[in-house]
């Protein structure tokens, strides 16, 4: 099979950082290697003890804490030294009709520019960072102390860490970043990185989103037919947005099957016109009197135009309580028909609680709930229509945790600082992974709307 490749073509014109002159020393990493400097502020590893961690760090003890309290409850603690802040410029916000503030779309472009001109210096500047050979690992038992602030590892509060880019060995603390790599090192996910090369590969993570990331890579499963178990059965948990967009697909088109053949258990034309965004889980549940519920699914929002936006990762946990008995598993789809629901699933975590009535006997069930759902960024109604599997009958009260996988999105999307407004509300492009989900919504609302 061909390998891919992947090609930096077509590129914009972007203010970068200048290329750096040749005259200009280096910068020594600690493990050895000498990647390009791209600031000044770098360090060299050759400079005095006092770049590494101070040895005047004030002992932990009794009287030491008992004095930190007491200073924070007193105030003494406050710098009463008055800092003079520079004027800000807030035109990037706006505000709205019902009184909310907005961000302007432009802020959710990244910062790094897009692409880069092959031909020019700005491209030269970090050539030697895109055409990267994935280093060989040093062995745990070469450092007995973090590269780069020297201090001793430990077995519980200080562990090992590889950088993925260099090779070094450095504690949690000096490696909290998280970036794309480059093409060479046959890597989708961002992987964990040190701080020196983090602000390397940090002003190319536009290049590397646009280009290598999981989001713009074509769908690898769109069979969904009988042929398929995944077209017949979906799993509870997905480990993948990729996973859930198949998932999502899979639902959808069934229950569009379903609606054809008993067009009074599909979902309503008006409900669906008036749709703001939709929610789609699956949710395996189980019990007797007392049912448990655990699931996973993705949720999007529609925009003005009446496009629909990126999707965003799910999970859904709950309990249920009433005469009820058996397990089944439900594929819902949930209506959100305002804005004021959409902001409600942009929280990190948000509860809900309705009653619904279950009956499945066999392949084929239905399951009817209506829910009030909260969360720190709002709260709103939502309708559940759903299809399920199994034999359960029952009528219950439900209350469910729905939480946001930031994991699941990192990993999809490339970007740590992508949040869930970010994607719902803002201007993140829709992905070509995502191609076999909206062909699905496109079926929905031709078959149920038109």
């Amino acid at each position: 099979m061909e390998k891919n490749k992947y090609f930096i073509d077509d590129f914009t014109d972007c203010e970068w950082p200048a290329a750096v002159p040749q005259d200009q020393p280096t910068f020594h990493h600690p493990t050895g290697h000498n990647p390009p400097l791209l600031s000044e502020d770098y360090n060299s590893g050759d400079d005095d003890d006092d770049s590494q961690c101070p040895d005047d760090v004030p002992e932990v003890n009794l009287k030491n804490v008992l004095t930190g309290i007491v200073a924070i409850v007193t105030g003494r603690n406050k710098d009463t030294t008055q800092h003079t802040l520079p004027a800000s410029n807030l035109a990037f916000i706006g505000s709205g009709k019902d009184g909310d503030t907005y961000v302007h779309p432009s802020v959710y472009i990244p910062s790094a520019p897009p692409l880069l001109e092959p031909t020019g210096v700005n491209y030269n500047a970090y050539k030697q960072v895109l055409e990267a050979e994935p280093p060989d690992w040093l062995r745990d038992s070469t450092a007995k102390v973090c590269m780069q602030c020297s201090a001793p590892f430990t077995a519980l509060t200080r562990g090992r860490h590889h950088c993925r880019f260099c090779g070094g060995i450095f504690c949690r603390a000096c490696s909290k970043g998280r970036c794309l790599l480059p093409v060479k090192f046959r890597e989708r996910n961002p992987q964990r990185v040190c701080d020196t090369c983090y602000d390397m590969l940090d002003p190319l993570q536009g290049v590397l989103i646009n280009t290598i990331s999981n989001a713009v890579q074509v769908a690898k499963h769109d069979v969904m037919d009988w042929t398929c178990t995944r077209g017949w059965l979906n799993l509870p948990v997905g480990l993948s947005m990729e996973h859930e967009i198949y998932k999502s697909s899979n639902t959808l088109r069934n229950y569009c099957q379903v609606a054809r053949l008993n067009p009074e258990r599909s979902i309503p034309a008006a409900v669906l016109k008036g749709a703001k965004g939709l929610a789609i889980l699956t949710v395996a549940k189980a019990g007797m009197l007392l049912t448990y519920k655990l699931g996973t699914g993705l949720v999007m929002s529609r925009r003005a135009d009446g496009s629909w936006s990126a999707p965003s990762a799910i999970i859904s946990a709950g309990l249920g309580w009433g005469p009820q008995v058996g397990g089944e598993l439900m594929d819902f789809i949930i209506v959100l028909h305002d804005f004021k629901a959409v902001k409600t699933f942009c929280s990190r975590m948000h509860f809900s609680l309705g009653a619904g009535c279950s009956a499945a006997a066999g392949p084929v069930g239905r399951v009817l709930e209506a829910d009030l759902r909260a969360g720190d960024k709002g709260s709103g109604m939502c309708y559940t229509y759903s299809c399920s599997k199994g034999a359960f009958v029952g009528v219950s009260l439900e209350g469910n945790i729905v939480a946001t996988r930031m994991d699941t999105n990192l990993q999809f999307y490339g970007d740590p600082y992508l949040t869930t407004g970010d994607i719902l509300l803002g201007t993140v492009d829709r992905p070509k992974a995502a191609e076999p989900l909206y062909a699905a919504l496109e079926d929905l609302y031709s078959r149920l709307v038109c």
